[in-house]
């Protein structure tokens, strides 16, 4: 569970700031056709995938090979990972980089794609409260970002 928090964090963040750094200095959103905001969506979602697999490969390489390999008897997990990761060095934490960028890349990108298209398939009353909500409740102004709806959701189109 552990190398899935900076994955997820990596994919959420980079998602939201690529595709806001689009709509400032590329594409105006308010005139720009579906087409191009799921391109967008797509485009911003593959940086994304990448991004998140790049930051998750280290991790998930350890965790592959600890659970290949048996420890030695009283060998504790901590010092099984440190062994491993000496042995790997940098350049092994990456092996099989470049299909995980492909299958993670392709997959993010599938996402996010639903992920900035469901402005489009929530009716406005859904969006409207929870755009009232985060304005009025504390308690939900207190939620961590990465569980509010993004600011542009409250803009429609």
């Amino acid at each position: 569970m552990i190398p899935r928090i900076p994955y997820t964090m990596a994919k959420f963040v980079v998602y939201e700031k690529v595709a806001e750094t689009v709509y400032k200095s590329l594409v105006d959103k308010n005139t720009a056709s579906d087409g191009t905001k799921t391109a967008v969506n797509l485009g911003s979602g593959l940086i994304a995938g990448f991004a998140a697999a790049i930051i998750s490969q280290p991790a998930d390489t350890m965790l592959s090979k600890i659970n290949k390999t048996k420890g030695l008897p009283g060998e504790s997990t901590t010092s099984r990972l440190i062994k491993i990761a000496k042995e790997l060095g940098i350049r092994g934490s990456f092996t099989g980089i470049g299909a995980r960028l492909v299958m993670i890349g392709t997959l993010t990108s599938g996402q996010f794609s639903i992920y900035g298209g469901m402005p489009f398939f929530l009716p406005s009353t859904f969006q409207d409260y929870f755009a009232d909500l985060s304005q009025t409740s504390s308690a939900f102004s207190e939620l961590p970002v990465v569980l509010r709806l993004p600011s542009r959701w409250n803009q429609r189109d």
